[in-house]
């Protein structure tokens, strides 16, 4: 689309990668909206340990998209058949909030400033590897490569991760 080979993201703000304005970035994702969330395929192994995980522990997907996006979000979950208890679509509002407000015991994300910035209130964090998050973390994150990882990781963990009731 904008005719630049790029062959891995270092960086999470995709408009300085592709040297456009915020708004020309901005205006992409609108026109391509369903394409950019409804072709990308789930993790592998995301399902089946989200499937484990929710045996014993309450799953809320938190995400940073907009209220205009959760519809075709939800989809793109019920088309890979992703298990879920809750959908929290929290678009510009800080997920440490989020996290706070409702308790959660530990948080799996891939943006560094995110991961950090719930780890700084405490709750442990997952970031799974990803070029553009790359950058040292606090101890409280552990980075993981894969799902298989993140289950070990929970397991070894024991009941410190059993979800909390929503307030």
């Amino acid at each position: 689309y904008y005719s630049k080979e790029i062959k891995e993201i270092h960086d999470y703000q995709l408009h300085l990668i592709f040297d456009v304005s915020w708004d020309d970035m901005n205006n992409f994702f609108v026109e391509n909206l369903e394409r950019l969330f409804m072709v990308p395929l789930p993790m592998p192994g995301a399902r089946k340990a989200l499937e484990i995980l929710r045996r014993e522990h309450q799953i809320y997907l938190v995400t940073a998209r907009r209220e205009e996006e959760e519809e075709i979000t939800r989809r793109w979950l019920t088309l890979h058949q992703i298990p879920f208890d809750e959908l929290m679509v929290v678009g510009d509002r800080n997920k440490a909030e989020v996290c706070s407000q409702h308790c959660l015991d530990l948080f799996i994300e891939d943006y560094a400033v995110n991961a950090q910035l719930i780890a700084e209130i405490g709750t442990p964090v997952i970031i799974f590897d990803a070029p553009y998050n790359r950058v040292n973390l606090p101890k409280e994150v552990t980075r993981c490569y894969n799902w298989g990882q993140v289950l070990q990781f929970i397991e070894h963990k024991g009941s410190g991760y059993k979800a909390k009731e929503l307030p």
